[in-house]
C-alpha cells in the first residue's frame, strides 16, 4: 500500500521529457517559416517519391511472396474496401454541413465502449481502441462550427454517457472565427478549407493517466493512442461518407488554452477537420 501511495506522489515525467514536449510545440511566430518548409518539401516530386517510397536497406534477403489470391470474408472485404476509401479531404460544401445524427454515428463508430465495466471480473470498460495497460490518456473534444441543433462552442466527449459537454459557448461566428485563427491559423493557410468545416475534433492527452505507470515511456503510448483513434476517424468518415483531414499544424499553447488545458501534463496532439467532402 505504501508503495502504490508513492506511486501516485512521485513525480512521473522527466524534466527531459516536458523539454522535448516544449520543443515540439508550434507556436504563432513559427507558423509561416514551419508552413513554407511544409509546401517547399510537399512541392517537390523528388522528395516526396524518395522519402515516401524509401524503406530500410537490409541488403541481400531471400524473399518470399505473399498470397493475395484468395477471397475475403464479407467482414474483412468490407475493412479492406474502407482502407481503399481512406483518405484525407481537405475541401468540404459550404451549403450543406453533417448532422448531429452523423455526429454521433461518427463518434460512435470512432471511439465507443465496448465492453462495460465488470465488478465481478474486475475488468474495466473497454474501448474499440487499444490502449497501453487500459488507461486511455487520450479525450476527444469537439469545437463546432456548422453542425445545427448544437450551440457554437468546444464540447468534451463523454464517451462513458455518450454526451456531448459544452465547456465553452462563443458569443458569435467571428469569435469563433478569431479563435480558430489563433489556434489554426486559418488566415495564415490554404491547405483546407476552414470556413466551410462543420467542426474540428481535438485529441488532447492527460500524459500522467499514462506515465503514473509507465513514466516518460508512457508518452510514447498516448501519442500512438491518438494516431489510432485518428485512423478510427477516417475509417468511420470513410463509411458515412463524410470528409475528414487530420491537423498537426496548430499552435499548441493556444490550443490548450481553448479546450482548458492548464498543466503541462495536459497536451494538445492532433486536430481533425470533417464535413461534407465536395
Amino acid at each position: 500500500m505504501n508503495k502504490l501511495r508513492n506511486l501516485l506522489f512521485e513525480p512521473c515525467i522527466s524534466d527531459v521529457s516536458y523539454d522535448f514536449l516544449e520543443q515540439s510545440k508550434l507556436y504563432s511566430y513559427q507558423a509561416k517559416e514551419y508552413s513554407e518548409r511544409l509546401h517547399a518539401v510537399m512541392s517537390s516530386e523528388y522528395f516526396m517519391r524518395n522519402i515516401s517510397q524509401h524503406s530500410y536497406e537490409m541488403g541481400f534477403c531471400e524473399e518470399f511472396e505473399l498470397l493475395n489470391t484468395q477471397e475475403l470474408a464479407p467482414l474483412a472485404e468490407a475493412l479492406h474496401q474502407l482502407n481503399q476509401l481512406r483518405i484525407s479531404q481537405r475541401n468540404y460544401k459550404s451549403d450543406e454541413h453533417i448532422s448531429l445524427q452523423e455526429l454521433s454515428h461518427f463518434l460512435q463508430l470512432s471511439y465507443s465502449i465496448t465492453q462495460h465495466y465488470d465488478p465481478a471480473m474486475l475488468i474495466p470498460p473497454r474501448r474499440n481502441i487499444p490502449s497501453g495497460g487500459g488507461l486511455y490518456p487520450i479525450d476527444v473534444y469537439l469545437i463546432n462550427q456548422h453542425i445545427e441543433k448544437l450551440p457554437i462552442g468546444i464540447f468534451l466527449y463523454d464517451i462513458f454517457s455518450f454526451k456531448l459537454k459544452l465547456i465553452h459557448k462563443f458569443s458569435s461566428a467571428e469569435d469563433l472565427n478569431q479563435n480558430l485563427n489563433k489556434s489554426l491559423f486559418t488566415h495564415q493557410k490554404n491547405d483546407i478549407a476552414y470556413a466551410h468545416a462543420s467542426a474540428f475534433i481535438i485529441l488532447g492527452a492527460e500524459l500522467e493517466r499514462s506515465c503514473f505507470k509507465y513514466l516518460n515511456r508512457g508518452i510514447r503510448w498516448a501519442m500512438i493512442e491518438a494516431g489510432e483513434i485518428t485512423q478510427a476517424m477516417y475509417l468511420a468518415s470513410a463509411s458515412l461518407e463524410l470528409a475528414s483531414c487530420a491537423i498537426g499544424g496548430f499552435d499548441d499553447e493556444s490550443m490548450a488554452r481553448l479546450i482548458g488545458y492548464k498543466h503541462p501534463s495536459q497536451v494538445t496532439l492532433l486536430a481533425l477537420s470533417l464535413g461534407k467532402g465536395i
